[in-house]
């Protein structure tokens, strides 16, 4: 029975007049608003769930790794307020000198501590710093405030870490003794592992800072080879009241590459002169060393440091 018979039975028994037949148009029109409604409401549901249809195609994109040296160490908010000042001069691989809107004021890097200037790797990890800073606009997270009166200060220049990226370019040493973040051990084992900055030294060569100080005040006779050092060596290390050193080694001591002279002051062993060049100190082992004496009724001294002799007001040999 088709459906014009089905219409015309409707009609003979309810008395319902019969249906016009349907035809392929009104089909078609039928499609039309459904794909239409379809396209509407797909819209709406994209608008609010953008992320789901994006997915794929951001999840295709080439990212950097997170841990990669180029990507800066983002400064973590302490909490503290943040003094601004601009960098007025690089003193060494981990001070600076920085104009406040208070006055000037010495900073040292907390958490982090880079050769000396006569010891390997020195100057070039003080150039790598001026290179970075230059005089630019820094701010300071202070943390405290030294025996030299400098402020102790996490440093950032434009919301970048600088005291991570002085371990992470191989600049510094995570600086155990005053450390209270971890990742600056890893942060030191990369570098290590990568051979960058002063882990590019021979082996014989690469002193621990704090040891390097302590033989010049002939507190110790050698120093600890760090070469086979793990990331829990040094975070263990955090909690000693001091680093590890000749007296407490776990890895091998090598001895002294070059002896140090007698001190004439205990231990405080730079001498500061006063000449006709200003007020100059030098440390053992330097050219002028053995030749300088020193005139108390001058006002010429000793120092235990380099950090207190430039805090006093005495400046390195040129050249």
């Amino acid at each position: 029975m088709g459906i014009q018979d089905r219409d015309y039975m409707r009609e003979r028994k309810h008395g319902e007049p019969p249906r016009a037949p349907r035809t392929k148009s009104s089909y078609g029109w039928a499609l039309i608003v459904v794909a239409i409604i379809g396209v509407i409401g797909a819209g709406v549901w994209w608008y609010r769930n953008p992320s789901t249809l994006l997915a794929p195609v951001v999840n295709s994109l080439p990212t950097a790794r997170p841990d990669s040296v180029d990507s800066p160490v983002p400064m973590v908010d302490s909490g503290n307020p943040l003094l601004i000042g601009t960098v007025t001069k690089v003193i060494d691989g981990d001070t600076i000198d920085v104009l406040l809107s208070s006055g000037p004021i010495r900073v040292r890097f907390d958490s982090v501590d880079a050769p000396e200037k006569n010891q390997p790797w020195g100057r070039e990890a003080g150039a790598a710093l001026a290179d970075k800073l230059g005089h630019q606009e820094v701010a300071l997270d202070v943390v405290t405030q030294d025996r030299y009166e400098r402020l102790v200060a996490v440093v950032s220049l434009n919301d970048e870490n600088v005291n991570a990226w002085l371990v992470r370019q191989g600049h510094a040493w995570a600086y155990r003794q005053y450390l209270k973040d971890p990742q600056y051990c890893s942060w030191e084992a990369e570098a290590h592992a990568g051979g960058r900055g002063l882990w590019a030294l021979p082996r014989d060569q690469r002193h621990a800072p704090w040891e390097w100080r302590a033989v010049e005040r002939q507190r110790s006779s050698g120093f600890t080879d760090y070469a086979d050092e793990r990331v829990q060596d040094c975070i263990d290390d955090m909690h000693r009241a001091k680093p590890r050193a000749k007296a407490d080694p776990p890895a091998t001591v090598m001895p002294l590459v070059q002896q140090p002279a007698p001190a004439a002051a205990g231990d405080c062993r730079i001498k500061g002169n006063i000449s006709s060049s200003g007020h100059i100190y030098h440390v053992p082992g330097s050219a002028s060393y053995s030749a300088t004496r020193i005139d108390t009724s001058k006002g010429e001294r000793w120092f235990c440091s380099e950090e207190e002799a430039e805090a006093a007001g005495w400046r390195a040999p040129r050249g």
